[in-house]
């Protein structure tokens, strides 16, 4: 017998972890991961993990046909966080962040997050102040429009990058998720 939960075992999600028991013992792991860490085997660190700030690339579903909106998201595990996003027709978007601190999980058209980088106060601060200073896109009309949120959001993540917050292999995955426009 399995000591790890088979596919299909219930979960409770909470924030951006699943929980589940099987077998009298629990697990737990990141929304989206496949493999369970056993609580017992849990490594020291993840309490203080828990405790730190992410920064999370984060996709919203929009309406069919239309690619994903995406944000980057600053926040504590479980907790409510500033987003820093670009709104409105790609033809002249707007720099949008929340006006008072979301709970990003609990939106019904949350779709993923992924782990950028988990950072301190300081570095909290500068992704507040990339995000306020990279112009948002804008185009004469739909025919020039060249980016959208998708492509706002990977100029940030290169700059962060450059800035030491954010691992170039996260800029790489970034790149490789843009949609078609």
């Amino acid at each position: 017998m399995s000591n790890y939960p088979p596919p299909g075992t219930p979960f409770k999600a909470v924030g951006f972890s699943e929980y589940c028991a099987f077998n009298g013992k629990e697990f737990r792991r990141k929304r989206g991961a496949q493999q369970w860490i056993e609580s017992e085997a849990l490594d020291s660190n993840l309490t203080s993990l828990d405790h730190a700030l992410h920064l999370s690339l984060i996709q919203h579903k929009q309406a069919e046909g239309e690619p994903n909106h995406w944000s980057l998201f600053v926040a504590r595990e479980n907790e409510a966080g500033p987003v820093y996003q670009v709104t409105g027709d790609a033809e002249c978007m707007s720099y949008q962040p929340s006006p008072v601190p979301t709970n990003i999980p609990s939106s019904e058209s949350f779709l993923n997050a992924y782990d950028l980088a988990v950072v301190t106060d300081a570095q909290a601060l500068i992704v507040k102040e990339v995000a306020e200073n990279e112009p948002p896109p804008k185009a004469e009309n739909r025919q020039a429009v060249v980016e959208n949120c998708q492509g706002w959001t990977v100029r940030v993540i290169a700059k962060l990058v450059a800035k030491g917050i954010v691992g170039s292999a996260k800029l790489e995955m970034a790149r490789s998720m843009v949609e078609p426009i």
